[in-house]
């Protein structure tokens, strides 16, 4: 599913994940170094277990966590300065492009939701769409400070953490389409409201299990990832942070990697780049 860019490729649940849940993990090595990928759950409900020993001793393993961003403190105000920057201003009247079908179909989503056609459309349509998705996750009662990535960022002292992109590059991906392309992927947001749960429970369980076959398929079959999206959202990033992981391996760094568990899933996946780079990946949770 799309969302915020502090939520990419969020994986939330609406059952309980088993007691034996043990998220996918993979070693990548080459001759003389190696370096762990972990999928990560951006927002989770905060009475979910999730960790692992093999996990916990990963961390105190690895010189360094990589990171998607830095959510802490910091990068929260990143947020907000690019938000308003990129999520505001001046702007075609994209609700005026809806038609009377649409419109009411937009406003049967919100309602519900605490949310206005007026509050939404002062807003870019791509931020309009994130905030959708961010009031049903809220609904749903999962919160980011309950995630993979929230909470192990606060664990971790700053020496040790270390990040692919930033805020404002991950909005930047979201904001980058012309207006139309925004509107139509919100109006594919709000026929996907009703089903949400089903979907993220869906997903979770999938990746609970490490069941990496069926999360790429999750992935595959979701309707609000159309093909530009992915490429923007997923392939592209992965192949940017493939070059990333390289330089570590080269330079004998020990370190564990912990991005969005959709970058580790199906074809053109961060593991399946890397196995085709020529590295040792080896599936070891």
């Amino acid at each position: 599913m799309r969302l915020a860019p502090w939520m990419i490729a969020v994986l939330a649940v609406t059952a309980p994940i088993p007691a034996n849940a043990a998220p996918a993990i993979w070693e990548v090595s080459d001759a003389d170094s190696k370096v762990w990928l972990f999928g990560s759950v951006h927002v989770l409900p905060p009475d979910i277990a999730w960790r692992t020993p093999k996990l916990d001793d990963l961390l105190k393993q690895s010189e360094h966590v990589y990171f998607e961003a830095d959510i802490g403190p910091l990068g929260q105000l990143a947020v907000v300065i690019s938000g308003i920057k990129m999520g505001f201003g001046q702007k075609p009247d994209w609700l005026m492009t809806l038609s009377a079908e649409q419109k009411d179909k937009l406003t049967a989503a919100i309602t519900p939701l605490g949310l206005s056609t007026d509050q939404l459309g002062a807003l870019q349509p791509w931020l309009a769409d994130a905030m959708i998705q961010e009031k049903v996750i809220e609904t749903l009662g999962y919160t980011p400070s309950a995630g993979v990535d929230a909470t192990l960022q606060a664990e971790l002292p700053k020496e040790r953490k270390a990040y692919f992109e930033t805020v404002a590059e991950q909005l930047a991906l979201l904001a980058a389409d012309p207006v139309d392309v925004q509107t139509k992927r919100l109006m594919i947001t709000v026929d996907t409201v009703p089903t949400l749960g089903k979907e993220m429970t869906d997903m979770a369980n999938a990746w609970s299990s490490g069941d990496v076959g069926a999360l790429a398929k999750e992935i595959d079959d979701d309707p609000t990832m159309d093909e530009g999206f992915t490429r923007s959202l997923l392939t592209n990033r992965n192949a940017n942070w493939l070059k990333t992981i390289e330089s570590l391996l080269a330079e004998n760094h020990q370190d564990l990697i912990v991005v969005g568990a959709g970058h580790l899933a199906g074809d053109g996946s961060v593991v399946d780049l890397l196995g085709k780079a020529g590295f040792t990946v080896q599936r070891i949770q």
